[in-house]
């Protein structure tokens, strides 16, 4: 360390839980690259681009061993040219082409959501809408039934709980409980659907046959991946977007007087808080990277909200702006390892941003409300976001 370079510090000092805009403005202001224990941190976006567009060297299939998963996460656990096998198989169920006939059912679903909430004049949104709408969602496009909805809950609780952002492995025995419930219900629906045709996602997966015929343990991972990674990230996604709604009424009338700046309004508060703002990587080889020499084994993670506030990227990065036009955020990823639901996160968030604002258009921050983040975790999100619903007349 050079003598003018800044002490590391820790993934706990960040002051996420009381101000996530000061913390990613601080690892910021420390450099592209970042000691940041215990991970190297890239805050740059054209350093997060030059490492995870070299999955060779940076690689997820290394970060994602330090889980331990017994079952195959398909496919963000993998590396090319694995990886390609699986992106290959499964990119087709997962294209906007395949999400799109979802949405009028999942619009029908959040409609009866929403619908009570102005009665009630308060209503805690995250706890209302933004924990239960992405289960739902999963449970439709994977074709399973709703009321198995808080389940779902409690299992995807249990498994976000059994690891930390630094790898760590939880031992709680109610948490393996729950992981080893679900790993039974997933391994004997695999069995029932298996060969069945339906109309399903799963069951589409599940009647591949050749060289596109996937296992039941692989496809058993894809389901848990989609537990680990893709109820949680839309949960928090939403709750932070709909606070900087609240806390920005000019920005929330635009989006009211105007839903076609929906999908605009989606990409810019998905740049600010990204569904997993911390994506992890591991280093195969000793290499170059910002200036650092980075041996074998180093564990270096990508700081998606402070590379999303990069200023030779965005111009204004820490303010709210819906007039952007191309907004080519990291939120899903860079590379080969682009989230493969994005396109289903999305159309939950854009879903979520229209049903609101034509049903409850009017509401504010319940008074004296302090924000309480989930944090240090992998994803970050409110425990609770309470709001006033005030009447007035919607679209």
């Amino acid at each position: 360390m050079s003598a003018g370079e800044a002490q590391p510090f820790t993934f706990e000092d960040l002051p996420v839980r009381d101000d996530r805009d000061a913390a990613w403005r601080l690892i910021r202001e420390r450099g592209g690259i970042v000691q940041l224990e215990p991970d190297v941190a890239l805050t740059d976006h054209a350093l997060v681009e030059a490492a995870f567009r070299n999955p060779a060297v940076f690689s997820s299939r290394q970060a994602f061993d330090s889980l331990g998963s017994p079952l195959p996460l398909v496919p963000i656990a993998f590396d090319p040219p694995e990886h390609a096998r699986y992106r290959h198989i499964l990119q087709p169920f997962f294209s906007p082409r395949s999400i799109r006939p979802l949405e009028p059912e999942l619009r029908r679903q959040l409609a009866e959501l929403i619908a009570p909430l102005p009665a009630r004049r308060e209503c805690d949104f995250v706890a209302d809408v933004a924990s239960v709408f992405p289960v739902q969602a999963f449970l439709t496009f994977f074709g399973l039934p709703l009321d198995m909805r808080d389940q779902f809950v409690a299992w995807k609780d249990a498994i976000l709980a059994l690891s930390d952002p630094s790898g760590a492995i939880s031992t709680d025995e109610a948490d393996l409980r729950h992981a080893g419930e679900l790993f039974t219900y997933l391994s004997e629906l695999v069995a029932a659907r298996r060969g069945v045709p339906g109309p399903d996602v799963l069951s589409e997966l599940l009647c591949l046959d050749g060289d596109d015929a996937l296992t039941d343990a692989e496809v058993i991972g894809l389901c848990f991946l989609f537990v680990l990674a893709g109820l949680d990230t839309v949960t928090d996604a939403l709750g932070f977007g709909m606070e900087r709604l609240a806390r920005n009424p000019d920005r929330r009338q635009e989006i009211v007087d105007d839903p076609a700046l929906v999908p605009a309004a989606v990409e810019e508060l998905l740049r600010l808080d990204p569904p997993a703002p911390f994506v992890p990587r591991i280093t195969t080889a000793a290499t170059e990277l910002g200036g650092r020499t980075l041996p074998a084994g180093t564990r270096v993670t990508a700081y998606i909200a402070a590379c999303n506030r990069d200023e030779a990227r965005y111009p204004d990065p820490y303010g709210i702006d819906f007039h952007r036009g191309d907004n080519p955020h990291a939120s899903f990823g860079v590379g080969v390892h682009r989230c493969l639901g994005s396109h289903l996160a999305r159309l939950e968030m854009r879903l979520v941003y229209e049903e609101w604002h034509r049903l409850i258009p009017h509401y504010d921050i319940a008074p004296g409300f302090a924000p309480t983040v989930k944090f240090p975790r992998g994803t970050v999100g409110l425990e609770a976001l309470p709001l006033v619903l005030t009447p007035g007349a919607a679209r």
